[in-house]
C-alpha cells in the first residue's frame, strides 16, 4: 500500500523516502480551510509553492504530489506552477462541482496525475460520474472534511456508517485505485490504526496518508534515528496488513462490525463532549 507524508521539509522528505515512504506531499490548500476547520485540531498546512521545487529536487523514488487550492480563478496558474515544477501528482480538494472537476482535468491535460480529492457531501454523492471519468485513474477520499460536510461529530463516521465502503464499491467497479483517511503507527490512535488498516484490507484501498499523529508516534521532528523509527513503524504496517490480508470474508465482516461499534461510541463521545 503507498504512503504519503505531508512535509515541506526536505530533511523530513529525504529520510521518509529512505524508510520507503511512498509520495510527499506538498500542500498549497489554504483557501477557506481555516474557517472550515476553526473548531478542530487539526493540521493546517502552511506551505508555499516556492517549497515544491525545493522537494522535488530531494525526492529520487518517491512521488511528488502537490495539493492545490479548490477550484477558483488562479487554479490554472497553480497548476502551470506545480507541473512546471516537477509534481508528479496534481490533487483536487473539495470539489463542489463537476465542472470545476471538468476544467482542472481539462486544464492538467495529462502533464500529471490527476488525483480527485472527495471530500465534500456534493462530490461523495457525485463519485460515480467522478469514477467513470477516463482522465482519472485514483481518486483519494478525505475523511476529516467530508465528516464536517456530513454534518457528523467524528472524522471516521463515514467509514463507520458505510459510506466509504459504498463510495469504494463505485470506484473499484470502473477498476479505478482509492485510498482514504490517515493512519497512526499501530496500536495508537483514537481509533486503533489496526482497525483502519483492516478496512483498507477489507476495501481494496491502495494508500493512505501518514497522520499528524503517526508523524508524533516516530517523533518525526528529531533528526537523529528518524530513518530507522519511519521505517520501523512502516514495516510492522506492512506485517500487519499481510497478516490481515489472509482473513476469511466472514472475518472480515465481522472486524468491520466491531470497528463500526467502536466508531459510533467514539461518535457518542464526540457529539456529547466526552473526552477519548
Amino acid at each position: 500500500m503507498k504512503t504519503i507524508i505531508i512535509t515541506n521539509n526536505t530533511a523530513i522528505a529525504a529520510d521518509a523516502q529512505a524508510a520507503g515512504v511512498s509520495r510527499i506531499m506538498v500542500d498549497l490548500e489554504s483557501h477557506g480551510k481555516k474557517e472550515r476547520q476553526a473548531t478542530r485540531t487539526t493540521f493546517i498546512s502552511t506551505h508555499a509553492k516556492e517549497d515544491i521545487p525545493v522537494i522535488r529536487k530531494t525526492l529520487t523514488t518517491a512521488q511528488l504530489i502537490v495539493r492545490i487550492n479548490p477550484w477558483h480563478a488562479g487554479s490554472g496558474r497553480e497548476i502551470d506552477f506545480a507541473v512546471g515544477e516537477g509534481a508528479d501528482i496534481i490533487m483536487l480538494p473539495m470539489i463542489t462541482s463537476i465542472s470545476h472537476l471538468d476544467a482542472f482535468l481539462d486544464h492538467l491535460a495529462g502533464r500529471a496525475i490527476a488525483l480527485p480529492l472527495v471530500e465534500t457531501a456534493y462530490s461523495m454523492a457525485h463519485i460515480s460520474r467522478i469514477a467513470e471519468n477516463d482522465a482519472i485513474d485514483e481518486i483519494y477520499i478525505g475523511l476529516n472534511d467530508l465528516h464536517l460536510s456530513l454534518g457528523l461529530d467524528f472524522l471516521f463516521e463515514p467509514l463507520g456508517l458505510g459510506l466509504v465502503e459504498w463510495m469504494a464499491n463505485h470506484i473499484t467497479s470502473q477498476s479505478k485505485a482509492f485510498g482514504f483517511g490517515g493512519i497512526a503507527t499501530l496500536y495508537s490512535g483514537e481509533l486503533p490504526a489496526e482497525r483502519i488498516l483492516a478496512e483498507h484490507v477489507r476495501l481494496g484501498s491502495s494508500s493512505v496518508i501518514l497522520s499528524s499523529r503517526f508523524c508524533k508516534d516516530v517523533n518525526i521532528k528529531q533528526a537523529e534515528g528518524r530513518p530507522e523509527r519511519i521505517e520501523k513503524a512502516l514495516t510492522a504496517m506492512q506485517v500487519k496488513h499481510h497478516e490481515l490480508s489472509k482473513r476469511t470474508p466472514v472475518q472480515q465482516h465481522e472486524d468491520a462490525k466491531r470497528t463500526a461499534i467502536i466508531i459510533n461510541t467514539l461518535a457518542e463521545k464526540a457529539r456529547t463532549g466526552e473526552s477519548f
